[in-house]
């Protein structure tokens, strides 16, 4: 295994009032060890593609809203307490096409990176690291807000509409040079390990339109060409971490191998890495054997092993598990953003593990 040039990658929410604060924590931590630095996800965006939810379909006039998630004791208000409660939309009656403009990513990118800008200036970020910005790729920010298949199709549409507007935006205002983009893939890792339909399993309980390791493809193919050369750009594969929980557990790595290997081939222009993630209790063989088949050339592999509940020990065992089953250039993360971590846990100490731990690499 060979070790990535820079061998941390920060997965996108970050705990922090501000973006600031986010940055004065990220740039003397591990400013000099991050393929990027990300704003944070702050704010509404702590809610992720809730986000989207509220700021984007809760206004298109084309859409009823038919359900609010009903929420927890102890959540912030409108946080889903499940994967099954989450906001719901139908399109009105003879709808055919929805108007949503932008999805208001440019207005927090352009935002966050003048910060960043600002404090890089100031010395707090070195040079050399980029700033990082994550997009949710079509399905995870679409399936889960309605429920049937025709309204699905719908909402993507309009949703790859308002993505390429707001790239092009982001790309227009941010000089090419200092920016990544990361798609943070969930429900379509979810559908290629599991299936497109899964019964009684909101929101994988109707049938999407076509097969869904096809939508995933056609999705590269037609979004990751529009962002420029000189712009870096990754891939989260993810499984879900809503209240910590995956929505289900991957079998193992060959779904993320074989989405990495088409992601590489279909996507029009360089990938720069592809992150997997290493659930806790999977520091065995047969979880990481499908690496054998993984040809992504010199794309760099960030694994998800880096967990805080059994800290440096636990996460050096995963990654010498991975040590005999991969041997192209490797980074670490952990499974998911940091943006919702319990209470308890030391933003600094799990910073802290990060370095450690690519120090094994």
């Amino acid at each position: 295994m060979s070790r990535a040039s820079r061998p941390v990658l920060l997965i996108g929410g970050i705990p922090g009032d501000t973006t600031e604060d986010v940055l004065r924590t990220l740039g003397p931590a591990l400013g000099d060890l991050a393929v990027a630095l990300p704003d944070g996800e702050t704010g509404i965006r702590r809610m992720w593609v809730g986000a989207v939810a509220m700021r984007v379909w809760d206004r298109c006039v084309e859409l009823e809203k038919v359900r609010e998630p009903r929420g927890a004791p102890g959540l912030p208000a409108g946080m889903p307490a499940g994967y099954d409660d989450f906001w719901i939309y139908r399109s009105r009656p003879g709808v055919e096409r929805l108007h949503v403009g932008t999805l208001h990513y440019p207005d927090d990118a352009i935002a966050a990176y003048r910060v960043f800008a600002a404090l890089r200036e100031q010395g707090v970020i070195p040079a050399g690291v980029r700033f990082q910005f994550g997009l949710p790729f079509p399905e995870d920010a679409c399936r889960e807000f309605t429920d049937n298949a025709a309204d699905m199709a719908l909402i993507v549409t309009a949703y790859l509409e308002a993505l390429e507007h707001d790239i092009d935006a982001i790309c227009a205002n941010i000089p090419h040079a200092d920016l990544l983009f990361q798609w943070e893939i969930n429900w379509e890792t979810i559908a290629v390990d599991h299936g497109d339909y899964l019964e009684g399993q909101a929101p994988l309980d109707y049938r999407p339109h076509g097969v869904a390791f096809t939508r995933y493809t056609d999705y590269l193919r037609r979004l990751s060409p529009r962002i420029p050369g000189a712009v870096a750009l990754g891939m989260h594969l993810c499984y879900g971490d809503l209240h910590h929980r995956h929505f289900l557990e991957p079998r193992d790595l060959g779904a993320c191998v074989r989405m990495a290997n088409a992601a590489v081939g279909a996507a029009g222009r360089r990938i720069d890495y592809v992150h997997m993630p290493v659930p806790r209790e999977r520091g065995d063989d047969a979880y990481f054997a499908p690496l054998a088949d993984l040809h992504i050339g010199t794309t760099t592999l960030y694994a998800g092993l880096v967990h805080y509940t059994d800290g440096v020990p636990g996460s050096l065992a995963r990654l010498r598990c991975l040590h005999r089953h991969y041997d192209g250039p490797t980074g670490v993360a952990t499974e998911c953003g940091l943006g919702r971590r319990p209470r308890d846990q030391s933003l600094e100490r799990l910073l802290g593990m990060h370095r450690e731990v690519a120090a094994a690499l």
